[in-house]
This record gives structure tokens, sequence and C-alpha cells, in this order.
């Protein structure tokens, strides 16, 4: 997770009243982005005319680490009655390194020299280059604390207009989501707030606040890393996409990790992405693939005709959006694994992993003619042993192999076995199955 540094202005003095003179313009704030653009920064200031006349123009000396950068004159299209507030932009300052230093000093209002040298100044330090994603697509994921009311962000252009904002919240200790489209390849400033001035101070689940482009994390805020207030910049980038998956136990109903029954009674969500027309769900195990689309993020499962999926197995899942009506998709978002039930009845729908254990394995031929016969487990694994014994219990026979779940795996028993009942003992995990086997 990156921590980077909070934010501040280095001098700022707003009047508590406003100037019995008649020139006089005072800086209220920074409102522009504080990490670059491609090495540039576009300052934009909060201004308000504190003097008596009407505002008409204003001329604001720009340094840079302490020298003469620019002059901005600024001529306002609408003007400032004394109390009123404007925010101009100045104009953009390239070559930025991290560190440097702007200094911005409000020189004449009206051509006049400004008469109250109070609030005529402010600086701000550079920090450094925005973080680029690959899409202007983005998902702002916030995990509340114990106190979600007290916490707002807001995404700002370079010109300080606020494109989105979230928030305050009403559940404590959930994961809200919002998506954003930004500007392609344009900078924005994601700024996090707390009421409280405690940050995201979670009791129980820890706060956070991530930007997230094709599922990389842009940006990602722990609570307790800052107290009333952070800031950060995050550059879009020049593709459309986006990612999602399955839900999970962040989300209200979850899919991932779930068994399911493929008698159209469960069905699978995938985290709905605003604009989407159609998503793609994969499922795959071994050299199995098969594809369905849906122009909704829930897909029930059916016996579908082709390629179906077979009870008794797990199965990885991803999902990907398309924007087109499906002529092009999106990258596939994280996996996810399910696991398909046997029939146990009508009307059931979605268990948990931990209800219900449908795990063994099957003989076949069985009747076996020889001492050739396969193996295939259910639910089950990785490495395991597999025994012969006769009724007596004496081990005729072991092997030590690893299991596919579902896969035929074939064994062969060493020397002559006489034909007759035996038992065979499959031992993983712990766990021990057993099973007779006619050999004949």
């Amino acid at each position: 997770m990156r921590h980077r540094p909070t934010l501040a202005a280095a001098l700022l003095v707003a009047p508590a009243l406003l100037s019995a003179q008649s020139f006089d313009a005072t800086i209220l704030s920074y409102e522009g982005l504080d990490r670059t653009c491609d090495g540039s920064i576009t300052p934009v200031l909060r201004i308000q005319n504190t003097g008596g006349e009407t505002m008409t123009s204003c001329d604001i000396d720009i340094l840079r680490n302490g020298l003469a950068d620019n002059t901005f004159n600024w001529v306002l299209g609408v003007p400032a009655l004394t109390g009123e507030v404007r925010q101009p932009a100045l104009p953009t300052i390239s070559g930025l390194q991290p560190g440097d230093v702007l200094e911005f000093h409000i020189t004449t209002v009206n051509a006049q020299p400004d008469e109250v040298a109070a609030g005529n100044d402010l600086s701000r330090t550079v920090q450094g280059e925005s973080v680029e994603g690959d899409s202007y697509r983005v998902l702002v994921e916030v995990r509340t604390d114990a106190d979600p009311q007290e916490t707002t962000w807001s995404l700002k252009d370079a010109t300080g207009v606020a494109v989105a904002t979230g928030g305050p919240y009403t559940n404590a200790e959930t994961v809200e989501r919002s998506w954003v489209d930004l500007d392609p390849a344009a900078c924005y400033a994601l700024r996090v707030e707390d009421s409280g001035g405690n940050g995201m101070d979670a009791r129980g689940l820890p706060g956070y606040v991530k930007v997230i482009a094709l599922g990389e994390e842009l940006i990602a805020l722990d609570g307790a890393a800052f107290t009333s207030s952070y800031e950060d910049g995050v550059r879009a980038g020049s593709d459309g996409c986006a990612v999602t998956q399955l839900t999970d136990a962040d989300d209200a109903v979850p899919s991932c990790g779930r068994q399911v029954f493929l008698d159209g009674s469960s069905s699978l969500q995938a985290r709905e992405v605003p604009g989407a027309t159609h998503y793609q769900f994969q499922f795959s195990r071994g050299n199995y693939l098969r594809r369905i689309a849906t122009p909704t993020p829930v897909l029930t499962l059916m016996p579908w005709a082709t390629l179906p999926l077979k009870p008794g197995r797990y199965y990885d899942v991803n999902v990907r959006v398309s924007f087109d009506g499906a002529a092009t998709y999106c990258p596939f978002g994280p996996t996810c694994s399910i696991r398909t039930r046997y029939p146990l009845g009508q009307g059931r729908g979605l268990d948990d992993l931990t209800e219900g254990d449908d795990a063994g394995f099957t003989l076949f031929p069985n009747p076996a003619d020889g001492a050739g016969v396969s193996v295939v487990a259910t639910g089950i694994e990785g490495p395991a042993t597999v025994e012969l014994l006769d009724l007596t219990g004496r081990v005729l026979g072991q092997h030590q192999v690893v299991l596919t779940d579902g896969e035929p795996l074939p064994l062969t028993w060493d020397g002559p076995v006489a034909s007759g009942l035996y038992t065979v003992r499959l031992t993983a995990g712990g766990r021990a199955w057993t099973g007779r086997l006619v050999l004949r």
C-alpha cells in the first residue's frame, strides 16, 4: 500500500472582516493539484474581493523556489462585488520537480496597489507526479469505519471542479463502491476528509479509501494514515475498460466461494459496472473452458446443452464486461471459485462451502476384470494415499497419488490379486473414505 504525505498550505491568511480599503483582494485557499501531470500544474486559487470597490482585474506574481516565474494579469469576466469570491485558473507551470515551492502574491487590484498585505500570499509544495492508470473508468472503494457519517471524498479536475463526490455514509464498517468516468489522460486530485479529526479510526475492520483502474490500486489510503484530510493525485488512462468479478464477502449477496446447484435454482452475481451492456462469465477447470454472456450481472445456472457444468466439481469463475453490445470485451477480473452440487431436492439455492459435504470417490469399472481400476475423486484435491484391503483389514497394496477433482486416475495393484470382494481406502487431508471393489 502506498503512503504519501498529506498536503497543506504553507501559508494561508484569511480575513476575519472585509477591509475598509478600496482595493484589496485576499487569497482564501489553493484549489488546484499538488501533483504534477507530465511535470506540469495549473494553479487554481480562491480569491475574495475584500475591498470597497468592485474588482475587475487583479495581478498575481508567481514564484518558483523564490525566483520570479510569471505574472498573471487576471481580468474578471464577471466583476466581483465586495465580498464575492472567484476561482481563477492561473497559467500552467511546466518542468516542475517534487519539492519545488510555488508562491502566489497579489500585487494589484484594478491596476491599483493592493492596500492590505494580509492575505496576499500563499505557497504550495509540489508533491510529485500523479499516479497513472490504464483506464479512465475508475472505481472509488471505501471501507467505512465506526463513524461513517464523518467520511467524505471528492475527485477534482485540474481546475478545481469536483467531478465526483462520496459520503457522508450511513453504514459502519461496510464497503461502498462508486464508479467514475474521468476524461482520458487528464489528472485529478482525490481529497478525503474526516470531520471527526481522527481519520477512519476503525474499532473493528480497518477503514480505507482506494482508487482502482482495471484492477490496479492507484491510491490505497489507510484510514489510520491521516487525521482530518488527505489529498493525492491520479491520472486517467486512455482505455475505457473496467474489470469486475463475482460478488464476495464484502457484498450484500456473495457468490465467490459458494456451492451451487445446476437446476435453475442457483445463480451467480457479478459486481455491476455502470454502462456495461453485457457480462461474460468464464468457467474453467483443467482443460475445460466455457463462456456464457448475459445482459445483466446475474447468471442463472442451468443444464446447458453445450459443454454443461457437471455436479460435484470445483470451477474457477472470471467475469468481464462489454460496453458495445458484446462486440468487444474488457479484460477478465479476479478469479473466484465455486463448487457445483449434486441435486439434493427442489428449491435449494446457494449454500456455504462449510454446509454439507459431498466429498468422496468412485471406482470404475466395478466389478473389474483383473487388478486394473480407476479412482475418481469428488471434492478431493492434492496428495492422497489409496490402499487395497482384504476383508480382514490387511493392506494388500498402496499408492501415493496426487488427485484432481473429477479426473479419473488409473491404478494397478502390484502382484496377483485373487477374485473377490475388497475395500479401497482413500486418505487425504487428514480424512479417510472407503469403498467396495469387486474383482473377478
